[in-house]
């Protein structure tokens, strides 16, 4: 898996500045250039995992291919609003017919699971309202011009 999370870090030419500021300074610029230049061997398992998350969210890399090496490196970039778990994408549309068709089971079987739920949502919906607001402004500047 380190090998393979390097490629990628090549590839992309990810610097560890990068890394530092999309883990909130868990990982440090110094350590995220040590694993991507080779010199650390056997990096943290929390570390790998944050690696992991972190080219899997910001740089569009398929989580089955970066911990199996099956399947893709990147998925595609279409922008739609998607959830890929192990390397499969679950359209958006899908996960909230899903809850929305199943939502009384779910929150019978657990009072947690609702507010994990909820956090979820409220998290996702305001980074893709985020994103979305990015977007229009662009498409707003450009429209002016």
């Amino acid at each position: 898996m380190v090998d393979r999370i390097i490629k990628v870090l090549k590839e992309k030419n990810i610097s560890g500045y990068q890394i530092r500021e999309k883990s909130n300074g868990l990982i440090s610029q110094v350590s995220a250039d040590k694993i991507k230049n080779g010199k650390t061997q056997n990096p943290r398992k929390s570390t790998l995992e944050l690696l992991v998350k972190i080219l899997c969210t910001h740089y569009n890399v398929s989580k089955d291919w970066l911990i199996n090496g099956k399947g893709e490196i990147y998925l595609d970039n279409d922008d739609s609003f998607f959830l890929e778990k192990h390397g499969v994408r679950f359209e958006a549309i899908e996960i909230i017919d899903h809850f929305v068709q199943n939502k009384d089971e779910y929150f019978k079987r657990s009072e947690y699971l609702k507010l994990f739920v909820k956090d979820l949502v409220e998290k996702g919906v305001t980074e893709r309202l985020n994103e979305l607001k990015e977007y229009l402004n662009m498409i707003n500047i450009n429209s002016k011009n």
